[in-house]
Parts: structure tokens; sequence; C-alpha cells
């Protein structure tokens, strides 16, 4: 059996299937926040048990939900984990935001690229599998709640609450046009910088410290010189954003606090203590230049950076898989963002994250994607299914 020609061919037969899905996905809202990703979940748990394929739900909390279908019996594992939220359509649409518009070989709506598109191309692509194979092992086909809000009543849950027993990962949630194999992502950190002063009265200066403009100087500082850069093959150096920044009560009052909030972004041989070591030295030389200066940090959030290997046998199939396909080089990436790959990643499960669509189109106005790309998509992860599970 030709298995690649198999699979083209049922995919091509079916496709209206898929975009009949992703117009429904579409349709449901589920902006995060609020989530009401169950509206999605609905959607998928009709479709596929009107094709014969059961699936669970499994809510962390009321109206969160996320689905696992599973095609296949013993064996190992597989997981394709698509997110059904999306971010708020915003401002700036020529089309409706959640009705599927199709224009000229592209689909519109939110959620067409980040991350519905996607998803409804991995389904297709499990019913490919369950109607023409024999799989040796178990492809767990996953719709996950709440990734625009950090995967908490998502993948992370499915994880604690020991839902998922898989051997791999691939999460198809980074664009790219399918040459682009996320192996790599760096930490994330958000650090608020707090700046203590003398509140006093505007008329007189001088009887207060000034906790804005001591921020001020401490924010200077810190963007002059930096963090510390560090080295990695696939990743760019370490970066940090100045995010939001507040202060002060009213324009006649000295200002007695001031805050601002860093997002840094670190690399795999760097340690948020590293980071946060770095920034109280630098806060300690602000402070003994300013008079009655006073600053604290505080870590609100960490996620650690997490790598699989670039030479994979999983990274060979998948470039196997898109050369045969459609023909192109799919090469290893690392990213500054975060995908609910890393979650398996810090896990010991190996995972990547490859995509369909652009990379600037995700959470835009008039979000798009190629209706061709999607069908090009699961076939090719159609492929790497039967690849890496093998049949009987």
């Amino acid at each position: 059996m030709d298995i690649a020609k198999t699979i083209s061919d049922w995919v091509d037969e079916h496709r209206q299937d898929m975009l009949d899905l992703l117009a429904d996905l579409v349709a449901a809202r589920t902006e995060n926040p609020p989530g009401n990703e169950s509206a999605a979940i609905d959607v998928l748990e009709d479709f596929l048990s009107r094709r014969g394929v059961a699936s669970t739900r499994h809510e962390a909390e009321p109206g969160r939900a996320n689905l696992l279908a599973t095609i296949g019996e013993g064996g190992r594992g597989l997981l394709m984990a698509g997110h059904v939220d999306v971010v708020p359509a915003g401002d700036g649409w020529t089309r409706p935001p959640f009705a599927a518009t199709y224009e000229n070989g592209l689909v519109y709506g939110r959620g067409v690229s980040d991350n519905k598109g996607p998803t409804a191309a991995v389904v297709l692509a499990a019913l490919c599998v369950k109607a023409c194979f024999n799989l040796a092992g178990r492809l767990i086909v996953a719709g996950v709640a709440d990734e625009e809000r950090g995967s908490a009543l998502g993948l992370e849950y499915l994880l604690e609450e020991n839902l998922l027993n898989v051997d791999a990962a691939v999460i198809p949630d980074i664009g790219g046009d399918m040459m682009k194999i996320d192996v790599a992502e760096k930490g994330i950190m958000t650090v608020e910088i707090v700046s203590h002063g003398k509140q006093a009265h505007g008329s007189t200066p001088e009887k207060g410290v000034n906790a804005i403009w001591n921020l001020i100087a401490a924010l200077n500082r810190i963007r002059e010189r930096g963090v510390p850069t560090g080295r990695h093959p696939l990743l760019t150096p370490a970066t940090h954003n100045l995010g939001q920044i507040a202060g002060g009560a009213a324009p006649n009052i000295v200002p007695g606090t001031a805050s601002a909030i860093l997002d840094i972004r670190f690399l795999p041989d760097q340690s948020c203590d590293e980071m946060l070591d770095y920034l109280q030295g630098i806060l300690d030389e602000t402070a003994q230049t300013l008079p009655g200066a006073r600053f604290e940090k505080k870590l609100l959030l960490t996620l650690p950076p997490a790598q699989a290997p670039a030479d994979s046998p999983l990274v060979g199939l998948i470039q196997d898989a898109v050369r045969e396909i459609v023909g192109r080089e799919a090469k290893p990436v690392g990213i500054g963002g975060t995908t609910v790959a890393k979650l398996l990643m810090l896990r010991g499960i190996p995972a990547v994250g490859f995509g369909v669509g652009g990379d600037h189109v995700a959470h835009m106005a008039d979000e798009h994607i190629e209706v061709d790309e999607l069908v090009g998509f699961a076939k090719v992860v159609a492929l790497i299914a039967v690849r890496f599970l093998g049949v009987r």
C-alpha cells in the first residue's frame, strides 16, 4: 500500500467535512476571557460521534471543557492537541469574526489560524487514519481549553489529572507554513519592581522622596544594560520588555510608591534566580545614588525554558512527511513564546510544535488561512501518525 497516496486521496475526498467543522468551530464563541470552550467542545463531540468516534469531556471548571478522542488501541501513544479558545476579536475586521468566510481560496474568521483551523485538520487526519489503517498504537486527539491564558484549565489540567498516557506529542500551534518544527522555547518570568519613596505636598517636593523619579532611574539603568543575553543555537538572545508602569495619586502629591512590570525571556542555560540576582544588583546600585530610595522586586510568574532534541526520530519523521506530501523542508527552530508543547517537555514527554499558516495572522483582524494549506496539513499529520505508530 502506498500510505501517502491513500491518505492524500481520502483527505481530498473528505475535505468539505473539515471545512464544515471549522465553520462550526468559528461560530462557537470561545473568546478567552471568559473562555466558554464547552461551546466548541460540543461541536467537536457531535462531529466525532456522528462518525463513530467516541470521546470524553473533562472540565476543570464549568464551561471550560476539554475533549479527548482516541483512534487505535495498545502500543505507543501519540498526542495531537489543538486549543479551542481564541483571543477576543478586537477592532478592524472587514468580515464577521465569528462566521467563517471563504474567499479566493482563503477562510477568514477568529481562530482559523490560531488554532481552530489546525485543530479541524488534525480531526480530519484522525478520521482518515481510522478509516484507512489499523494502527499499532494510539492516536490521541485533544481539543483543549485556556491556552491563550496559560493552560491551567486546559492541557495542564489534563496532565495533572493523569488523563494523558502518551509517548510523544505534536502540537499544531506555531504557524510556520509547515516549515518550522518548534523544539526549544525560552523561559518566561514576569517581575514587578516597586519603588518606595515618601509622600509629600506637591508644592514642597523637597520634603518627600519621589518614588516615580526613582523608579525611572532604575528602569533607565535596566534599559541601558539589558539582561544577560546568553547564547543558544536555535534561540535568539534573552530579552526584556517593560510592559506596565503605575504610580502617583494626583499631580499635586509627591508619590510615595510606583511600580513597573518587566517581561523577561531567558535561555535554557540561564535561570530565573540568575536574572533576579542581576536585577537586584541594579536596584541596589540605583538606591545607593538616590537619597531615600528603596526598591523591592516580586516574581509574579515564571515558566522554565524547555527543549527537545533537534535530531530526535520524531523531528526526522515530521521532516520526511512534509517533504513527501508538500515538498517543503521543515527545520528545527526555537521560539521566544510558549506553546503547550513546553508543558509536555518539562514532564519528560518528547513534544514539538508544528503548524500551518503564516506567522503574522494570529490575533490580528481578518485572521485567515489558505484552505489548501489546511488540507495539506491534514495529510501531513495523518502520515506522521501512521509512521510514528505503525500499522498492524
